[in-house]
C-alpha cells in the first residue's frame, strides 16, 4: 500500500499509509525513487517555529499530510490523455515525500537520462533559488554576497557560478557548508557571524561593497546585516523564508544608501519561467558542468527512518546538506 511521510503533531515524523486518487484521462501515477528534504523549511514546519498570523501559519497545520516539496520518480501509469509521458519514464516533481503520486501531466517534468535520479532532486531547491538569479539579476561582473550556505543558498552559488559573476563571497557559520560552496563556485568565503564580517565585506568592490546581497538565511537577525553589506543604490534580495516576518526590521542604511529590497519566493512564476522551464534550465546546467553538485547529498535515509533523518536536520544542522530519502529499495 502507498506511504508517505507525515507530521501528526508538532515535533514527530512517521511514515503513514494512505489511499491513492484513481488515475484520471489526464493524469499520471508514479512511484518515487528518492525525495530530498527542503532541511530549514520542513523543520520550522514540523517544530511549529512560525508566528501566529504568518503564511506559514495560514499553510500548515497537523496533522500534516504534505511534508516535501521535491522527488524523482518512474511513472507506472498514465491517462489516455496524457502525451509528454510513458510508462518507465523517469520525472521530476514537486510533490511530498510519498511512495506513489498521481498527478495531472503538467506538473511534472522530464528527467534527462544522463541526470542520476538523485541529483535531479535538487532540481526544487535549485528552482528557490532561480528566484533570486532572476530578481537580481545575476550577471557577468556583479560583486554578489551570498549569506548562508545552506541547501538553497548551494543553489543560489551556482547559479551565480553560471552567470559568471564577478565576485562570489558566501557567508556562513560553518566551515563545511562553505566547502561545499566552495565546490560550487564561490570565490571568497566568510566563516562566522555575518555581523562580525562587515569590515570585510565593505571593501569588496573596490571599498564599494557588493552589488547584491542575497539573504538565504531566512533568519530576522541576520536582516540588519544585509541591509549593512549592500552597496549604495545596491539590492538585497530575501530568498530565505522566516517564520517571523514581524521581527525583520528595515534600518537607516535603506534610506541612507538607498537600496532596493525584492522578495523572492518558489511560487513567483514571472516573466514566463514556469517550473518546466526552470527545471530544463537547471538540468542543462547539470549536464553542461556548470551546476557542480558532487557531495551534496550527505545523507540517505530509509523512509522508515524519517524520524531519525528529521532529528538530525535539527540538531546537526552544520553537517547537513543534502538529506535524501530512498523510496526505491521497498515494495510498497
Amino acid at each position: 500500500m502507498p506511504q508517505r511521510i507525515i507530521f501528526p503533531k508538532r515535533g514527530q515524523a512517521v511514515l503513514h499509509a494512505f489511499e491513492l486518487p484513481p488515475l484520471s484521462t489526464g493524469s499520471v501515477r508514479v512511484r518515487a525513487l528518492h525525495s530530498l528534504m527542503s532541511t530549514g523549511t520542513e523543520t520550522a514546519i514540523l517544530h511549529r517555529r512560525y508566528a501566529p498570523g504568518s503564511h506559514y501559519d495560514r499553510i500548515f497545520s497537523f496533522p500534516q499530510l504534505k511534508t516535501g516539496v521535491q522527488a524523482v520518480a518512474e511513472v507506472e501509469a498514465v491517462g489516455k490523455a496524457v502525451r509528454d509521458f510513458a510508462v518507465g519514464d523517469r520525472v521530476y516533481m514537486r510533490m511530498a515525500h510519498g511512495s506513489h503520486q498521481v498527478l495531472p501531466e503538467a506538473a511534472l517534468s522530464p528527467v534527462p537520462d544522463a541526470v542520476a535520479a538523485k541529483a535531479a532532486c535538487w532540481c526544487g531547491l535549485a528552482k528557490t533559488a532561480f528566484r533570486a538569479a532572476w530578481a537580481a539579476p545575476f550577471r557577468f561582473g556583479l560583486h554578489l554576497l551570498v549569506i548562508g550556505a545552506g541547501p538553497v543558498g548551494q543553489m543560489a552559488v551556482r547559479w551565480a557560478r553560471s552567470a559568471n559573476v564577478g565576485l562570489l563571497a558566501v557567508s556562513d557559520l560553518s566551515d563545511q557548508r562553505l566547502a561545499h560552496a566552495a565546490k560550487g563556485g564561490a570565490t571568497q568565503l566568510l566563516c562566522g557571524d555575518v555581523a562580525e564580517q562587515l569590515a570585510a565585506i565593505g571593501e569588496m568592490n573596490g571599498g564599494a561593497g557588493p552589488d547584491v546581497v542575497v539573504e538565504a538565511t531566512g533568519s530576522p537577525p541576520v536582516f540588519p546585516s544585509a541591509l549593512a553589506a549592500a552597496a549604495r543604490y545596491g539590492k538585497v534580495i530575501l530568498l530565505g523564508d522566516t517564520g517571523f516576518p514581524d521581527r525583520q526590521h528595515l534600518t537607516s542604511d535603506v534610506m541612507t544608501k538607498g537600496l532596493t529590497i525584492q522578495a523572492t519566493h518558489d511560487s513567483h512564476d514571472r516573466d514566463g519561467w514556469t517550473q518546466r522551464r526552470v527545471d530544463e534550465l537547471f538540468f542543462a546546467s547539470v549536464l553542461s558542468g556548470r551546476f557542480d553538485l558532487n557531495g551534496l547529498i550527505t545523507h540517505e535515509f530509509s523512509p522508515e527512518d524519517c524520524a531519525e533523518a528529521y532529528a538530525l536536520a535539527e540538531e546537526n544542522r552544520a553537517e547537513t546538506m543534502g538529506v535524501l530519502f530512498d523510496w526505491s529499495q521497498a515494495d510498497w
